[in-house]
């Protein structure tokens, strides 16, 4: 007997990812914190140029979840719908965001050059992409279903499952040579793949066919 595969609307999917997302950006804030009380012997401007590696933390943490929504929200604003397949694997890929907060911080709490932070932080980053490839996957899979067209594997999808990764391991490599290289990198790529995908564009609202 043929195995049937149960369809959802996407709209909860959408809801609940933003939601953690909002939460995730939250708790990066939350992370940004001044000794207290003060040093009595250093002023403000010294204290900030004495601990400024939580700042640059949080920016390329920050950088990171802009652009894994942003593919999470391209992706999933074509499907109409959504298979519990896919809804699974989007619950495990939220799972994997909820822990960007806790390597910012680790980032934050221990100095650039303790490298085992930077590596954790890159090994996170490593399983979202991961995840997030496999959902991406999922979901062109469900919208070729859905077309009545055979699926394949897209560009977007093989990026995050191969070459987000291997970019992973030479981030963690570099950390062992510099420990900002680690953090230049993820910045550099995010900021990349956002602007391509921005540019690119998906169909513009005066293409759409009306029905």
């Amino acid at each position: 007997m043929a195995r049937t595969q149960r369809f959802y609307p996407p709209q909860r999917l959408g809801a609940l990812t933003d939601g953690v997302f909002a939460i995730a950006l939250t708790l990066l804030v939350l992370e940004l914190k001044l000794p207290d009380p003060p040093p009595e012997n250093l002023s403000l401007a010294e204290l900030l140029a004495n601990d400024w590696h939580p700042f640059l933390a949080w920016i390329i943490s920050f950088s990171v979840l802009a652009r894994l929504w942003f593919i999470q929200h391209d992706t999933a604003a074509t499907l109409i719908r959504t298979s519990s397949h896919t809804l699974l694997i989007n619950m495990l890929f939220l799972g994997s965001i909820a822990l960007i907060p806790f390597s910012a911080n680790l980032i934050s709490v221990y100095d650039l050059n303790e490298t085992l932070s930077l590596q954790i932080f890159s090994i996170i980053i490593a399983i979202n992409s991961l995840i997030l490839g496999w959902f991406i996957h999922s979901a062109e899979h469900d919208q070729a279903v859905t077309e009545g067209r055979d699926p394949r594997w897209s560009k977007r999808a093989v990026h995050h499952l191969v070459l987000v990764p291997i970019l992973a391991v030479i981030a963690a490599l570099f950390s062992f040579i510099d420990p900002a290289l680690t953090l230049l990198i993820w910045g550099v790529e995010s900021i990349v793949v956002v602007t391509v995908l921005i540019t690119s564009g998906r169909v513009e609202v005066d293409q759409v066919p009306q029905t």
